[in-house]
């Protein structure tokens, strides 16, 4: 166990206090306007498409750990992607409510966006085995260790999501929960991007 500990970090609450914040004030926001429902394509969803946009960015702007920003860009692009309904919300919506979309189901080959979306997470993978992304790994973890209230934070927002979605119905505490997560994450890849950087600059001046 001491092995493990030693790559976490147990004293970083700086991000878990901007991300409980944040939660906080959109809650608090919510109560004040009185929102209750949140629906589709509204500000607040698209508000999580530029928090993820931006951590994808990060990913693809790292110079150092190729691999692992590599496969984080993946799997931020593919929540993009599902933010998206893997384009149902641009392409299929119904005609008299921007808010709701039609069914894959309701097209001939609608089938085939769940092969597609089943085919990219397996190139990504592929791609994370292939390249040993547990070398890289390890690397980032003996340089800078992992924050573990980060990890915690978004831990419990992806029960509040869950619980908002699927037990109490509350599309208001559900999407808040989403969007917070996304800036936990953003977070958490800007606190690896931001020192895999300075490590860059420091060995390059050496």
């Amino acid at each position: 166990m001491e092995k493990i500990f030693k790559f976490i970090d147990f004293k970083y609450f700086k991000n878990s206090a901007v991300t409980i914040g944040i939660f906080a004030v959109c809650l608090l926001l919510a109560r004040i306007f009185n929102i209750t429902y949140i629906a589709e394509n509204t500000l607040l969803e698209n508000s999580q498409l530029v928090v993820l946009f931006a951590a994808f960015i990060l990913c693809l702007k790292a110079k150092n750990n190729k691999v692992l920003f590599n496969f984080g860009a993946m799997v931020i692009f593919l929540m993009i992607m599902r933010e998206l309904s893997y384009g149902r919300c641009i392409f299929c919506q119904l005609p008299d409510d921007p808010h709701n979309f039609y069914p894959w189901s309701h097209y001939k080959y609608g089938w085939m966006a769940h092969i597609i979306v089943g085919i990219y997470i397996a190139i990504s993978l592929l791609y994370a085995v292939v390249n040993k992304i547990w070398v890289d790994i390890k690397t980032v973890l003996e340089k800078f260790r992992f924050p573990f209230w980060d990890f915690v934070c978004m831990a419990v927002l992806v029960v509040i999501q869950y619980l908002g979605e699927r037990t109490l119905h509350n599309s208001c505490l559900e999407e808040i929960a989403e969007f917070t997560l996304y800036c936990a994450i953003f977070a958490l890849v800007y606190y690896f991007y931001k020192r895999t950087f300075v490590l860059k600059c420091d060995s390059t001046k050496e």
